[in-house]
């Protein structure tokens, strides 16, 4: 089970604004998961929300459709009736446990449907003291509607690479996400030896989509590269060669 203690953007500009105006708090909670899997075999999943305050919280939810543009970055949009979850308001007592059920109306698919459900609180403004700043907690939860034998499948490419950094494409064909998490980046001359190697963090990259990375590297090894690797944890090495104009090493 994973703990939140979380504030929007929204409620950082305006503590920002405030002098002297006294505390800031945000609610604390508890998601049982953090991702929810469906498919044609498992369309429906109950996913629990602990709260862990000593006054009731509430919470709206919404479903977002969820798609990654050619830059990496998400696009959320309302969802029109792929996926549907129960109830929109969900009122949790204080130590209790709330549930939403959270359905595909369409679980059979070929390719991955990616969705997030968004979960904001309502402050109860009952409960504010004199002089504090009340914030929204926020928390957005990952839903993937799969086809049968769901996979990533990962090809890595060389888009430039200068004096500082090499610009990296992550691209997933497959049927399926790759998550998120640390993988070892490496850049090797003619003869394969390593000239620079670094960790680097890839966010989720939805089938069908690309997300852009940069390594900043040495500067002397962009006359010498020749390839670049980057080896997710559990998997064989991606490995890229530098294709003719993507080579900008002039200062």
């Amino acid at each position: 089970m994973r703990s939140f203690r979380t504030r929007s953007a929204a409620a950082f500009v305006a503590l920002g604004l405030l002098t002297l105006a006294g505390l800031a708090s945000a609610a604390q909670f508890a998601l049982d998961m953090t991702r929810i899997h469906l498919s044609a075999g498992h369309a429906v999943e109950t996913m629990t929300v602990t709260n862990q305050e000593q006054t009731p919280l509430i919470f709206e939810v919404a479903v977002k459709r969820w798609r990654q543009d050619d830059k990496g970055d998400w696009q959320l949009v309302p969802e029109e009736g792929g996926l549907v979850v129960h109830p929109l308001i969900l009122r949790i007592e204080p130590g209790k446990q709330g549930r939403l059920r959270i359905g595909s109306l369409s679980p059979t698919v070929s390719a991955e449907a990616a969705y997030r459900i968004e979960l904001t609180e309502v402050p109860d403004r009952t409960q504010q003291k004199a002089g504090s700043v009340m914030m929204r907690s926020r928390v957005s939860v990952p839903v993937f509607v799969q086809p049968p034998n769901p996979k990533a499948a990962l090809a890595l490419s060389v888009d430039s690479i200068d004096a500082h950094a090499v610009h990296l494409r992550l691209r997933n064909t497959g049927t399926a996400y790759s998550p998120p998490g640390e993988a070892t980046f490496r850049i090797r001359d003619s003869t394969r030896k390593v000239l620079h190697e670094a960790t680097l963090t890839p966010n989720y990259v939805l089938a069908g989509a690309q997300w852009p990375l940069e390594a900043k590297i040495p500067g002397n090894a962009c006359t010498r590269a020749a390839s670049v690797e980057l080896q997710l944890a559990g998997a064989a090495p991606l490995v890229a060669e530098l294709a003719p104009g993507t080579r900008r090493c002039a200062p």
